[in-house]
């Protein structure tokens, strides 16, 4: 099963269709996370790059979402479980916070066990550009208000109607 998606496939559409599309996609479980599987888009057979990464509890509530604009998504996402307090702003350390485990390498082991049955997803943007990028995060950061991340600063609308078309434009 593919747990990427193009985002040409959900630009342009309703807001609460490109929610269900995300919501009812596959996502692949965390602790499944691998090389190969990310690095090739099958669709096209390029090295999938640049885009966002979506991760999901093991409720399907989106808990965080990220972006990649100029490494690989593996180096990207590995870099969010280094288990050392040194990381501050990363996956594992805002849920040892938000879990109020202690902030040491037992609260990241911790942390660790509660999400074996995370999930994610890519949105995969390949040449779109940086600043294209960067715009897709914010919008899935308030489409889903995640609650590992801090909304985005000056932020330009707080919420979307279901009926608002999925564009950069919207942010």
């Amino acid at each position: 099963m593919d747990f990427k998606l193009n985002v040409n496939d959900i630009i342009g559409i309703p807001i609460s269709d490109v929610r269900h599309t995300i919501d009812t996609h596959f996502k692949s479980p965390l602790k499944d996370l691998t090389y190969l599987s990310m690095l090739i888009d099958k669709h096209t057979n390029e090295a999938m790059r640049h885009g966002v990464y979506i991760i999901f509890n093991d409720e399907n509530k989106c808990v965080y979402v990220g972006k990649c604009e100029s490494s690989h998504f593996v180096d990207r996402l590995g870099f969010h479980f280094g288990m050392s307090p040194n990381y501050k702003y990363t996956f594992l350390s805002k849920l040892v916070e938000n879990l109020g485990f202690s902030k040491d390498f037992d609260g990241y082991v911790k942390a660790v066990s509660v999400i074996d049955n995370y999930k994610y997803m890519i949105i995969n943007a390949n040449n779109k550009g940086n600043e294209f990028i960067r715009k897709l995060e914010k919008i899935f950061m308030v489409m889903y208000q995640p609650t590992l991340n801090n909304l985005p600063k000056k932020v330009v609308k707080n919420s979307f109607s279901d009926t608002e078309l999925f564009q950069t434009t919207l942010y």
